[in-house]
């Protein structure tokens, strides 16, 4: 055996032009694949950092009736006791942290402009330790529970213009029953922009100190969301305490309903589900154009060496002998083929992992439609891993060997006495 592997291991490299257009292809082919499935899961991952660490925080609690309605706001469907909630929260394993918020629908008026907006009323104390925003601050200063100042996103600033000092009217949507529309009117100072990476929040939210939007929204302590920060994002972990969350609140005079991020981040989820489909087609198409590359490399090592399998049979090698040669060198330029794409690829993709790729470099159209599908703006980043890598390099070993079986049988059936008559 250890004979045939070394002749097997040898005649890969008789044609060495040949031999090495397959290394090629398969090689990067398998890279390409790894950059593509550690960019895919790397962008995943930044979405879903961005939706918990900007939007929903890990699980948010709502009166019953607010969920389906929430795109709508309704100002209508309020938690009224917040702080019995908070109370009971603080006794629930993995909870990290819980805060009282209201979402209201607003309009920011500067000069004759008025630009709409979504505004988060927030506990300036309590509201950095469950999202990140405090931390994405590139201009002024976090919020102060009682002040008249507010924070706005990046790119809505300069949509319409704004600076830190700035003193703009807000226009806040107080009811939104159509026979009963209604609005006030708040001004407030710009106290400092934040910048953090997720496009539908820096787009589109100004963030005011929750009393302050008590007044203005004639909500005293109501508020239409409780949100919840747990100590882990593994989903056992959140659906384990969503479970727990809503057994502790049957206790409470309240009708309230819990939901995870992800019940709240749904049409990101049924992209990413889109994509993963579509990724499966392009991981196949790569898988096919390499596996015939090896048929075709084998093929015409046959041809080629018709003589010479003619005269291994005639010295006594049978037809699975030869059958085994051939299917041992299809494993070689695999196993060789696989190695090289798995460095190319684990190269190409921690690069990735540590620069990123900018969206904004392949031009403004690809970066707003880029924002526009994922919860990620101005660089993607990949997530590279050593189980990306050995799969990728198990996936091209076992269709080097798949693909050499057709020509190893092709071999194997060939006549001696014709084969050696061969020209």
């Amino acid at each position: 055996m250890f004979t045939m592997i070394r002749l097997a291991f040898r005649n890969i490299f008789r044609a060495k032009r040949r031999t090495f257009i397959t290394f090629s292809a398969i090689s990067v082919g398998l890279a390409l694949l790894i950059i593509t499935i550690c960019l895919m899961n790397g962008i995943d991952k930044q979405s879903i950092s961005n939706i918990i660490n900007c939007q929903t925080s890990h699980i948010k609690i709502f009166k019953k009736g607010y969920f389906d309605k929430r795109e709508d706001l309704p100002m209508d469907i309020t938690i009224a006791d917040p702080g019995a909630i908070h109370a009971l929260l603080k006794d629930i394993p993995g909870v990290q942290g819980s805060e009282s918020r209201i979402l209201f629908g607003a309009g920011v008026i500067k000069g004759m402009d008025e630009l709409p907006c979504l505004g988060v009323a927030v506990d300036p104390e309590l509201d950095p330790g469950l999202f990140k925003i405090k931390e994405s601050l590139v201009e002024g200063e976090w919020l102060a529970p009682d002040e008249a100042k507010m924070l706005v996103g990046k790119d809505l600033a300069e949509d319409i213009g704004l600076a830190v000092g700035d003193l703009i009217t807000v226009r806040v949507i107080t009811s939104t029953d159509k026979d009963d529309f209604s609005w006030n009117a708040m001004d407030f100072e710009i106290k400092g922009i934040f910048d953090s990476g997720n496009p539908a929040v820096d787009g589109g939210r100004i963030i005011v100190p929750l009393n302050r939007a008590n007044e203005g929204l004639s909500m005293e302590s109501q508020v239409t969301e409780i949100v919840v920060r747990l100590d882990s994002d593994d989903d056992k972990v959140v659906e384990a305490a969503r479970e727990r969350i809503t057994a502790a609140l049957k206790s409470q005079n309240e009708d309230l309903e819990v939901y995870t991020w992800k019940d709240l981040a749904g049409l990101f989820l049924q992209i990413s589900e889109m994509k993963t489909k579509n990724s499966s087609m392009i991981i196949f198409i790569m898988l096919f154009i390499a596996s015939m590359g090896i048929i075709n490399t084998m093929l015409m090592s046959v041809l080629e060496r018709t003589r010479e399998i003619g005269m291994l049979a005639a010295l006594g090698m049978t037809k699975g002998q030869i059958k085994r040669l051939f299917v041992l060198e299809g494993g070689f330029i695999g196993v060789i083929g696989s190695l090289l794409g798995c460095l190319l690829g684990g190269l190409a993709s921690w690069y990735l992992e540590v620069k990123g790729w900018s969206v904004a470099a392949m031009g403004e159209t690809y970066k707003k439609l880029a924002s526009a599908v994922y919860p990620v703006k101005d660089v993607f980043y990949a997530d590279l891993t050593v189980d990306v890598l050995i799969m990728v390099f198990i996936l091209g070993t076992v269709i080097s060997l798949a693909a050499s079986f057709y020509p190893a049988r092709k071999a194997a059936k060939l006549d001696p006495i014709d084969a050696l008559r061969h020209i």
